[in-house]
């Protein structure tokens, strides 16, 4: 396995892998929209306002973590670049904690923020945020997965996703306090 992680490596350093396309400025209008009208959808208390933020932010931030981590190819060739050493970070929950850390600035009257996880402790887990209108029930959030599509956000709805998506509340609670610990002048 190690091998083939670095015969990977190597070929990316030649440029045998392409880089990933960029969304073109339309494209990503549509999707910052759909993504607002997904959360505005959860519950008619849900303010236009913090739908607007919650999706441009994570958008942004998808592509800004995507040129900061140096994303190559798909995202599970990405994760092997990390574990081995040639990339710093891009592991699923190196987004989950970056994006979480910037939607939480926001500070968000109507949507809650939450810490997704799947097959927790397994070599398969992976880890999103999961967006709820305010005190609503984990499963009926909308999952921010930044890291799925290597820097292109996917949002869809936690009940029809193919992960098995729980909440991790110390998970959700840290990252919640670096996000205070970051906004302290």
């Amino acid at each position: 396995m190690r091998l083939r992680a670095l015969i990977f490596a190597a070929l990316l350093l030649a440029g045998g892998l392409p880089k990933l396309a960029a969304q073109t400025p339309a494209r990503e209008a549509n999707t910052v929209a759909d993504l607002k009208n997904q959360l505005v959808a959860l519950s008619p208390r849900v303010r236009s306002r913090d739908a607007q933020r919650v999706a441009t932010v994570a958008h942004e931030t998808a592509r800004a973590l995507r040129r900061e981590y140096g994303v190559a190819g798909p995202a599970q060739f990405h994760n092997v670049l990390v574990n081995v050493g040639a990339k710093k970070r891009g592991l699923c929950h190196h987004w989950t904690r970056d994006l979480m850390q910037r939607l939480h600035a926001q500070q968000l009257a109507t949507l809650d923020l939450h810490w997704g996880q799947a097959r927790a402790g397994t070599w398969r887990e992976h880890n999103a945020v999961v967006v709820t209108a305010r005190g609503a029930p984990f499963a009926s959030g909308v999952v921010l997965d930044p890291w799925r599509h290597g820097g292109r956000l996917f949002s869809g709805r936690v009940a029809t996703d193919r992960y098995p998506w729980k909440e991790d509340l110390v998970d959700c609670l840290c990252a919640r306090r670096r996000a205070q610990l970051a906004a302290r002048p």
